[in-house]
């Protein structure tokens, strides 16, 4: 019983040849005739309706899945230009897959369900141990999208996610789904069989200031902070106005100043983008804020961000209990690829540090990341991160 990884890339100008290329590679180092699932990575430079039916027809994979990304992640290397393909066999792990649009859905909650659902009529009646998926950046509520998931699978099954993403413009973005290029979906990937995973993740930023109150909040609407507009937090800080709150000056800085959401149980933070400023000073994030929540602006620095990526591979890698690991898989936030600029790859060295300089590697970079989330000693649940570094180690 046994199970193989190949990992492929290829930066060729051309979309069609970067398609051969990287499949050719992953198919010839895996060195099995079959292909069960492949997972694929490319930056918006290449065309999937020319790139994808090169990749298939290499492969010829029985499920394929991924999506579109800032930066493509390897063992050698960070590249944010180009394709990479996973390819993987294995006798021990079962895989189902499913895709759904969600903007055929007015409540992202039943999009969810609807996702669980169509990966369990695909992946059978064998015991589950974790699911991955890849969705739109531009989903109108990612923890009510989750909480559709955890209806199926259950609040403590192990989901982890992470929104496509282009290179830092946040209007182009796609899924892959077999043989198709999908926008404004999302794919998943249930994985269990004879399968352990280790799941890792860490965010590396700090409270900066004092601590405020949200007085005023309804799902992922903040309205009032210390019983005033939210968005004049970050006019105390930044000496912003209301014209200015639509430049993109005002959303580059409150993606580098998330908001943060102190959890007093693990005494850590769930982080918030700033999607949205409305015109009466509401601030529109991407996951859920919940009323009477405490919350700073939150501020990090390139060591922080490498400090976080062995802290969470350490985590993942304790997660494994002894058992080698056959993959790793990162997703992470772009905005840290945007902090660490060249620096990037650090993060992977001290990575390969904790696991070893052989085990493959691949991941992404996303707009927004899900993860097992510790509330307290005991329970782990999902929940919607941004700004963060998950590593899952598949053994």
């Amino acid at each position: 019983m046994t199970t193989k990884v190949s990992i492929g890339f290829s930066a060729h100008i051309n979309e069609e040849k970067a398609a051969r290329e990287a499949a050719f590679n992953a198919k010839t180092n895996l060195g099995e005739s079959h292909v069960d699932l492949a997972i694929i990575f490319s930056t918006i430079h290449y065309n999937p309706q020319k790139f994808l039916p090169a990749i298939n027809t290499i492969l010829n994979a029985h499920r394929t899945l991924g999506c579109s990304t800032a930066g493509i992640i390897l063992s050698s290397s960070v590249q944010t230009k180009g394709i990479g393909v996973l390819a993987m066999t294995s006798e021990d792990i079962h895989c189902g897959i499913g895709s759904i649009n969600t903007r055929g859905f007015p409540d992202t909650h039943n999009a969810g369900t609807s996702l669980a659902q169509n990966c369990i009529s695909d992946y059978g009646e064998h015991n589950r141990h974790g699911f991955i998926f890849f969705s739109d950046n531009r989903i109108s509520n990612s923890s009510s999208f989750l909480k559709g998931l955890q209806e199926i699978f259950g609040k403590v099954f192990p989901i982890i996610g992470a929104s496509s993403s282009d290179d830092f413009h946040f209007t182009k973005n796609f899924q892959l789904f077999e043989n198709q290029q999908l926008q404004h979906s999302t794919v998943g990937l249930l994985l269990g069989g004879t399968v352990s995973l280790g799941i890792g993740s860490a965010h590396g930023w700090r409270p900066l200031g004092k601590p405020r109150t949200v007085n005023k909040s309804s799902k992922n609407l903040i309205q009032l902070i210390d019983g005033q507009k939210a968005a004049s937090l970050y006019e105390d800080y930044f000496t912003f106005e209301k014209q200015d709150w639509e430049s993109s000056t005002f959303h580059n800085l409150s993606l580098l100043y998330p908001l943060g959401i102190h959890i007093p149980e693990s005494n850590d933070f769930l982080l918030r983008n700033i999607v949205d400023v409305l015109p009466n000073g509401s601030l529109l994030c991407q996951g859920d804020v919940p009323l009477d929540a405490t919350v700073h602006i939150m501020i990090s620095n390139k060591g922080l961000c490498i400090d976080a990526a062995e802290k969470a591979a350490l985590e993942a890698r304790k997660k494994l209990r002894e058992k080698e690991p056959k993959l790793i898989l990162i997703l992470e936030s772009l905005i840290r690829l945007k902090i660490l600029g060249r620096s990037a790859f650090q993060e992977i060295s001290k990575i390969k540090d904790v696991f070893g300089e052989n085990v493959p590697i691949m991941g992404m970079y996303s707009c927004s990341e899900t993860y097992p989330f510790r509330l307290n000693d005991i329970m782990l649940k999902s929940h919607v991160q941004n700004e963060s570094i998950v590593i899952i180690a598949i053994s």
